[in-house]
C-alpha cells in the first residue's frame, strides 16, 4: 500500500494519532513541536513519481510567499522577524501576487507523486473559487462544507478531494 503525504503538516493538528504508521509528514517549517519526517516545499516534492496513494493539502492562509509564521503561546499567529527585518505576514493576512504561482507549481508537482489530492480550505478571508482556479490538473470529485464560527465572524472549511485528470 502507497502511503499518504501531508505536505503541510505543521504540528499535525488535523491528525487524532500523530504518528500513523502510514503517513509521510512534510513541511518546511524546522521549529515544529512534533518535526515532519521531510523537510521541503511544495513546488519542488523530493519524491519520485507516483510514491503517494493521496496528498493531503491544508496551507497556511498567511501572504503565500511561503513566509514562515508561529504560534505564539496563545494559539494565535504571529509575525516572524528574522535578522531584523520581517519576513511573515500575520496568519490570515492579505493573498499577494506570488500564491498564484507557487500553488500552480505545488499542484503540478502534487500530480506528479499522486493521483489524488485532498484541499482543506477556510474561506473567512478568500474565498474557495479563488484558489480553485490553480488546479487545473485535476478534477473535483467531492466538496464538503464545515461551519465555523471564528472571533472574526461565520466562516466555512471546505474538504475538496480531486483526481488526477
Amino acid at each position: 500500500m502507497k502511503p499518504i503525504l501531508d505536505v503541510t503538516a505543521g504540528n499535525r493538528a488535523l491528525w487524532p494519532n500523530k504518528n500513523p504508521p502510514y503517513v509521510i509528514f512534510m513541511d518546511r517549517e524546522k521549529e515544529l513541536a512534533v518535526p515532519p519526517h521531510v523537510f521541503s516545499v511544495w513546488q519542488n516534492l523530493p519524491f519520485r513519481d507516483n510514491a503517494f496513494s493521496c496528498i493531503l493539502f491544508d496551507p497556511p492562509h498567511d501572504r503565500f510567499s511561503l513566509s514562515s509564521v508561529h504560534m505564539n503561546p496563545k494559539g494565535w499567529y504571529n509575525n516572524r522577524v528574522e535578522e531584523g527585518r520581517r519576513i511573515g505576514g500575520t496568519f490570515w493576512g492579505s493573498l499577494d501576487k506570488s500564491w498564484i504561482g507557487i500553488f500552480y507549481k505545488a499542484q503540478k508537482e502534487f500530480a506528479r507523486v499522486s493521483d489524488r489530492l485532498c484541499l482543506k480550505w477556510n474561506d473567512s478571508r478568500h474565498p474557495l473559487e479563488k484558489v480553485l482556479i490553480v488546479f487545473d490538473s485535476w478534477k473535483e470529485v467531492l466538496r464538503k462544507k464545515h461551519f465555523s464560527s471564528m472571533k472574526r465572524g461565520k466562516t466555512n472549511t471546505w474538504w475538496v478531494a480531486f483526481v488526477k485528470i
